[in-house]
């Protein structure tokens, strides 16, 4: 079994943070304004709960779009869901597009929630791929993490896989007033 030493030296590069140094994925340029954007939603959501959930996604498009209608019409309905399904919880959203060699684009989500509340990714992941009527929802493209605000270890390993949306390759394919991605603020369902 390989270390997690040996992992984040081979595999990580480091950003600092509000005086924090975190481990980023090192394959790709990050671009500030998006990591730190979910840096600061983590620490929000870590003030409202000692636990937290995060799982990360990806959408696949099966035609390109001018805009980001269908990603906003997810969430949208999303939200109702998990508060119909949890009832009171604190939860927020962070959503990427990206294209790169294919001719539509594609998103990268991660859904971050009260790990007081949500235990698991699977309830989640089946809310998505059953709202999700823009394309699929692969599978194999999940990360899921369940972390308490003081195992920093555990914390620093679900900023890694986070670090991922904010990497700058394969963005800027739209026109220039569709955004790239959004950070939800934090909501209280």
């Amino acid at each position: 079994m390989r270390s997690k030493e040996g992992f984040f030296h081979k595999y990580c590069k480091y950003y600092t943070h509000d005086d924090v140094v975190w481990p980023v994925i090192k394959k790709y340029e990050i671009r500030r304004d998006i990591m730190n954007g979910m840096l600061d939603f983590v620490y929000k959501l870590f003030d409202k709960t000692s636990k937290m959930i995060a799982i990360r996604l990806e959408l696949r498009m099966s035609a390109w779009t001018n805009d980001n209608a269908p990603v906003s019409d997810l969430f949208k309905k999303l939200k109702q869901k998990i508060k119909s399904h949890y009832g009171k919880c604190y939860m927020g959203y962070v959503w990427v597009r990206e294209q790169h060699l294919s001719n539509k684009q594609h998103y990268h989500i991660a859904v971050l929630m009260d790990g007081q509340k949500v235990r698991h990714s699977n309830t989640i992941y089946k809310f998505v791929d059953e709202l999700w009527k823009y394309g699929h929802v692969p599978k194999g493209y999940i990360k899921f993490h369940r972390v308490h605000r003081e195992l920093l270890h555990k914390v620093s390993a679900m900023i890694y896989h986070l670090s991922y949306l904010a990497k700058a390759e394969t963005k800027g394919m739209r026109g220039p007033a569709v955004k790239d991605y959004q950070i939800s603020r934090i909501i209280k369902l």
